[in-house]
Formats: C-alpha cells, sequence, structure tokens
C-alpha cells in the first residue's frame, strides 16, 4: 500500500483543485458561438452552444435558434437539435471531477493515474472541437434535395467565417471553452513546472543547510510560483475569450470608408453605432450593415453616401446632412449606374433629395424612413425617392414625409411600388413617362396631391388609400393626364378636394381607363372630368361628396375651377360623351340616389340623373358651406323637384345605380359614444343659455326701470294737481 499511497504532492493537488474549479464553471457559460448576418437580418441572428444545449442571443425580439432553423429549412439543411454527445456532457463532467478529486485526495506514488486524469481534461476541448466539426460537415453535406432553394453542399467552419449566396456566418469559441482548456494546461504543465523546479533547485552546488533544504517538498515558494503561473494563463485566456479580435485591433481601419477601402467584395461589413462624420462612396459589391443605428453625418456637403457598384447592400443606418444645393441634386443616398442594390431599413433626413437613383435596374428599396425637412421650404425640397431611367425595382413599406414628391418616378418601368405612406408632402407619387407600373396598398394622406400619374401607360392603381389631400388650391387624390391603359381598383379616396380627377385619359385609339370597385367619400368633389377623358367607371362607391361628378374647363394642370351645374353650352364645360358609367346593368352606388328597387336585384329601377343646384353653385359661392347638409340645403333640393324652373340639367346618366355599396366599400362607423363631441355641444349650449339669460336680465332691468320712471312722473302730476 505504501508503493501506492503517499503524502500529497502539493503542487498537483493546487493544479487539480483548480482545474476542477475551471471545469465546473464551464458549465454555466457558452462554449461556442456562431453569428449569422444577411441583409434582411442587419442585427444578426446569434446561437450559443453550451456543452448540453443551444441557445439565442436572449436579446432578440424572436427566437434565434428557431429562426435559424427556419432559414435553414428552404436551404434544405437538418434542424439543429441537441446530439447524444450534448447530453452526456454533464455527466461526464462530473465523472472527472470526482475522480480527479478522489484520487488527488487519497494521493499516490503511480505517475500513470496523473498521465490519465490529465488526459481526461484534454480530451474534453479537443473532443468537443472534432465533434462540432463533424456535425457541422454533416448538416452541410446532408442537404434535401427537394428543398426549394438548392446552394449545393458546403462545409460551415467551425471557427472563422463562412460564406453562403448572402448569408454570412461568424463563430468562435467562447469563454466556456478557454476555462476547459485552461484547465487542460494547468493541471498538465503547473505539475511539471513543479518537479522541473525542484530538480534544478538539487543540483545547484550550495552549502549544506541549502541542501538539506532543497530535499525538502515544494514548499510555498514553490506553491506560489505555481498558482501565478497558472492565473496568468486564466488571464490570458479570460483576455482571449472576451476579445477574439483584440489582437487585431491596432489594424482595425478609423474611419468608415477605409473599412469599406479594406473589404473584400461580397464581404459583410458589420458597423457597430457610432457617428461617422464623412461622406463614403461604395465602388466594391459588399454589404454596408449598420447595428445600433450608427450616423453617417455628411456635414451639408454633397452626397453622404454614394452607391456606384453592382450587388450592395446597405441597411441599418441613419444618414444625414447632404448639401442643399438644388443643381447638383445631391442625396442621402446616391445610386449611379449600379444594379441589385439594396437599401433597407435606414433612416433618412436632413437632405435634398433622399435616395437618388439613376440609371440602374433591379433595386430593392424597403422599410426605409426618409424626412427631407418640414423647416425646408416646399419649392426647395428635393424627392423622398427619385427613380430615373430605373426599371425593375421594388420600392416596399417606406415612410416618407415633407417632400417635394414622395415618390418621384421619370422614365422608369416595370417598377412595383406598395406598402408606403406618404404625408406632408406636394406630390406623394409623381410619374412622368413611367410605364407599366404597379401601385399597390399605399397610403397617401395630407399632401398636395395623392398620385399625380403624367404621361404614362400600363398602369395598375390597387388598393391604396388617399386621403385629406387638399392643401393649396388644387388637392386632389388621383390626377390622371395622357395616360393610357390604366386600371384603378379597389382604392379609398377620401376627403379630398377633389377624389380624382381626369384629362386626356385614355389618349390614344383603343386604350382603356377603367375605374372599378373605388370608394370615393367625403370629397369636395368626387370626380372632376375634362371633355377628352372617356373614361370606364363602374361599381365604384360615391358616398357623400359635395359634388359626385363635374366637368372640368380648361387646362386641367393650371385650373381647376367650379362648374355650376347648369346645362352645357356652346364652349362650355362638359362631360366626355364616350364615358361610360354602366356596364352590364350595373353602375354605380350613389349616396344621393333617391329610387325604389321593385324587383329586388339590387339595381335602382330609375337612371341617376343628378340635379344639384345647392351643390352646384357650392364651388363658386363659399358662403353656402354655412348651409350646407342644413334644413336649408334639404329645402332648395325639395324645391326643384316641385318647381321645374329651379331644376338643373343632369349631370351624368347612370342608368344601372346601385341601391347599396358594392361589398366592401361602405365607410365603417365608429359604434363608440363620442364624448367630446357631447362636452362640445354641452358647452355650446350652456354659452347660449347663458348669453339668453343675459339679454333677458338686462331686458327686464329696464322694463322695471321704466316702470319705476312713469309712476314717479305719475305721482308728482298728481302732488302738483292737489
Amino acid at each position: 500500500m505504501k508503493r501506492l499511497f503517499g503524502r500529497p504532492e502539493t503542487s498537483w493537488l493546487i493544479a487539480c483543485l483548480i482545474a476542477c474549479g475551471l471545469l465546473f464553471a464551464a458549465l454555466f457559460v457558452p462554449l461556442w458561438k456562431m453569428e449569422l448576418v444577411a441583409p434582411q437580418y442587419p442585427k444578426g441572428l446569434v446561437m450559443y452552444a453550451y456543452g448540453y444545449k443551444f441557445e439565442g442571443s436572449g436579446r432578440s425580439t424572436y427566437d434565434d435558434v428557431r429562426e435559424i432553423n427556419g432559414l435553414n429549412h428552404y436551404i434544405g439543411m437538418k434542424k439543429i437539435v441537441t446530439v447524444n454527445e450534448m447530453k452526456m456532457f454533464i455527466p461526464g463532467v462530473a465523472a472527472l471531477i470526482a475522480g480527479t478529486l478522489l484520487i488527488s485526495f487519497v494521493s499516490w506514488k503511480r505517475r500513470w493515474l496523473q498521465a490519465l486524469i490529465t488526459l481526461g481534461f484534454w480530451v474534453m476541448p479537443v473532443f468537443f472541437i472534432a465533434d462540432l466539426q463533424f456535425w457541422l460537415y454533416h448538416y452541410g453535406h446532408t442537404m434535401d434535395p427537394a428543398a426549394p432553394l438548392n446552394t449545393g453542399s458546403f462545409t460551415p467552419k467551425v471557427l472563422g467565417t463562412t460564406r453562403v449566396w448572402n448569408f454570412h456566418s461568424e463563430t468562435r469559441f467562447q469563454t466556456g471553452f478557454y476555462f476547459m482548456l485552461a484547465a487542460a494546461l494547468g493541471i498538465t504543465v503547473v505539475p511539471m513546472a513543479a518537479r522541473r523546479y525542484q530538480r534544478w533547485r538539487s543540483h545547484r552546488a550550495v552549502s549544506p543547510a541549502a541542501r538539506s533544504e532543497q530535499r525538502r517538498p515544494a514548499g510555498r515558494g514553490a506553491a506560489a510560483a505555481m498558482v501565478l503561473l497558472l492565473f496568468g494563463v486564466l488571464a490570458a485566456t479570460t483576455l482571449r475569450a472576451a476579445s477574439p479580435a483584440g489582437a487585431e485591433a491596432s489594424a482595425t481601419p478609423t474611419t468608415l470608408q477605409q473599412r469599406i477601402d479594406s473589404a473584400a467584395p461580397e464581404d459583410i461589413v458589420i458597423v457597430d453605432g457610432g457617428v461617422f462624420h464623412e461622406s463614403i462612396v461604395i465602388n466594391k459589391s459588399i454589404s454596408l450593415v449598420g447595428r445600433g443605428a450608427p450616423v453617417i453625418d455628411g456635414g451639408g456637403q454633397g452626397d453622404v453616401v454614394t452607391i456606384s457598384a453592382d450587388d450592395v447592400v446597405i441597411s441599418g443606418f441613419t444618414v444625414r446632412g447632404s448639401s442643399k444645393s438644388v443643381s447638383q441634386e445631391p442625396a442621402d443616398i446616391k445610386v449611379k449606374g449600379a444594379k441589385h442594390v439594396t437599401i433597407r431599413a435606414n433612416r433618412l433626413y436632413d437632405a435634398h433629395f433622399g435616395v437618388h437613383v439613376t440609371d440602374s435596374s433591379d433595386d430593392l428599396i424597403e422599410n426605409n424612413i426618409i424626412d427631407i425637412g418640414a423647416a425646408t421650404p416646399i419649392e426647395r425640397r428635393g424627392h423622398g425617392v427619385y427613380l430615373w431611367e430605373v426599371s425593375g425595382s421594388t420600392l416596399y413599406g417606406n415612410t416618407i414625409s415633407h417632400a417635394a414628391d414622395g415618390i418621384h418616378l421619370e422614365f422608369a418601368d416595370r417598377n412595383g411600388i406598395g406598402n408606403n405612406t406618404v404625408t406632408d408632402s406636394r406630390y406623394a407619387l409623381h410619374f412622368m413617362y413611367a410605364n407599366d407600373n404597379k401601385i399597390i396598398s399605399n397610403t397617401f394622406r395630407d399632401n398636395l396631391a395623392g398620385a399625380v400619374l403624367m404621361s404614362s401607360k400600363e398602369l395598375i392603381l390597387k388598393g391604396n388609400e388617399l386621403s385629406g389631400n387638399r392643401k393649396g388650391a388644387t388637392g386632389t387624390g388621383i390626377l390622371l393626364k395622357d395616360d393610357d391603359n390604366v386600371w384603378v381598383e379597389g382604392n379609398r379616396i377620401l376627403r379630398n378636394k377633389f377624389g380624382m380627377t381626369v384629362e386626356g385619359t385614355p389618349q390614344s385609339a383603343g386604350a382603356t381607363a377603367i375605374f372599378r370597385r373605388n370608394t370615393f367619400a367625403l370629397n369636395d368633389t368626387g370626380v372632376g372630368l375634362m371633355s377628352n377623358a372617356p373614361i370606364t367607371f363602374v361599381e365604384n362607391a360615391m358616398i357623400d361628396n359635395t359634388v359626385q361628378v363635374k366637368a372640368l374647363s380648361g387646362e386641367l394642370a393650371l385650373t381647376l375651377a367650379g362648374h355650376d351645374g347648369a346645362a352645357p353650352v356652346a364652349g362650355a364645360s362638359q362631360l366626355p360623351n364616350a364615358a361610360v358609367w354602366t356596364s352590364a346593368g350595373r353602375g354605380n352606388y350613389w349616396s344621393d340616389y333617391r329610387g325604389f328597387d321593385a324587383n329586388g336585384d339590387g339595381v335602382g329601377d330609375q337612371p341617376y340623373l343628378p340635379r344639384p343646384p345647392f351643390a352646384g353653385r357650392l364651388q363658386n359661392e363659399d358662403m353656402l358651406r354655412l348651409f350646407q347638409f342644413t334644413p336649408a340645403q334639404q329645402a332648395i333640393d325639395a324645391a326643384t323637384d316641385l318647381f321645374p324652373v329651379y331644376k338643373y340639367h343632369a349631370v351624368i346618366d347612370d342608368r344601372g345605380p346601385l341601391m347599396e355599396p358594392p361589398p366592401g366599400l361602405a365607410l365603417s362607423h365608429g359604434s363608440r359614444f363620442n364624448f367630446r363631441l357631447l362636452g362640445a355641444s354641452v358647452l355650446l349650449l350652456a354659452c347660449s343659455l347663458l348669453g339668453a339669460s343675459r339679454f333677458a336680465s338686462v331686458d327686464a332691468t329696464r322694463r322695471l326701470r321704466r316702470m319705476l320712471e312713469v309712476s314717479a312722473r305719475g305721482w308728482r302730476r298728481g302732488g302738483a294737481q292737489a
């Protein structure tokens, strides 16, 4: 037994205790990290690997691991799950710690036991690396051939960068792995160093007293040296874990332009926060991704961001401070001659133009917030998004305000404009010679005009809201001029001065302009037409417009003058003779139609022939608005039915008026009680009663005073006669 057991070796005992503590700590911290970055995920997706589980960052609004598995599904990669090796991690660590402590405190004189324990500590990090790389290889080489996207086989790296299409993954070891590595190094190096130190001391030529000291086991000095050495290793590994890129910090470029210049094509340059007072040029196919809303400030000099290379992505930035020089057309982001550019989730403000794109194609501009600046006079503002000679591009989900034109397309074909919001601008949307474009599900509110479409063809407007566009003298929801083959369906045109004005549309033989299932409601004028606008207008809902339809005279771009509703005479305004108001026996819903439906087919038995004497004069007599929607208006309109001398000629003839709005086109009415209206009504009533009571009291006082004066004069006369 004496050959096996003996006095514990101090250096080995200390090394084992510290190594077991580090290995135990590795149970509670991540061992490995993968960060997945893509243009559609500017903040990145993060997955941590513990010894026994996978976990997201905990800072995202969604489950990062589940999101990564969802992306992997599209390329046919298997779902990331806990494997059998991970289930054995906690029992394996516990067994190694227990065996080490048991053998260390019992002590031994067999070095092979020490070697066995040391080998066990090295197996932990080495097996972790090998097993992780095996599974990464397995995931990348067992792809589902029926997946929607086929990337081919690839091997994700256990340490470093892996790129697949526009995805970019960064992998690195974390604190737990360095704890395991430090434990293995400590239990290997510290006892070995202590033994070497003892042998060195034993061979020194010293005095007998020193030799006797030499024979003693390593004491406090040796133990202290071993502890210092071990803590030095721990400090280095901890610093390495906390800052994996620390060795490269001194070489990191100091400006954003330097980082762009040092990047290779197809790199993803990630910028974490900060303010960069510079203008940048992106002339290579890279992705510039901002995290924490980093700011690029141009300082009022020229363009802030210039993109001149294909396949560039810029996302997650705040860009501000372009020049305001009108002649140079400066912009926060300018794209010149580049294709496949993605501008996503940026905030652009304090600029002349927000996004300025010329001679490009297949771009994506989405989810940006663009505010040109309310303090800038509207005649000095640039456009929010300007496309000139741009094709095949998509504008989606942008929010634009205080611009000249929110979105301006010129000589730009085959583009899609969807789900954007434009407010407080001159024109929300402006087309000039822009063909084959689709405008779907946008909101254009509180501008001078909503959609101004001129000299264009093959246009689709569907599901948009155009409301409150009434600033200035000519506010209109939709303005069409000299367009061909226009399809307008499912739009809500509300509370504008003119819901829609049309001139020269369609203008070519055989072309059409069809308006179907739209809601025109609460506009001063629902539809204004020039005589050269033979449109097809069917199954729309015309609800409570002051004037439902009116003829326009003169050049539409110069004036939208009023029409008194009188019978047209030579040279006067008149509606187009070829306009179609009824198709297949169905016309439109008119809220002021007073006919009947005897056969119950949903179509009125009499044509809709509007003769609006009150509304017809309203455009020229603004004082009449005081009596709008009052009994006075109803009396005037009723008088026209009784006395034909006051009757105006019909403006249009809809021979199939609908009795109810088509499904989905009726205005919604809130059911909640309007306490604000009640309060205002009570306040007005109280003021009226107070005024009436005051006048009544003054009048009563005057009467009483007069009666007293009369009585006094009578008494004086009676006294004088007596």
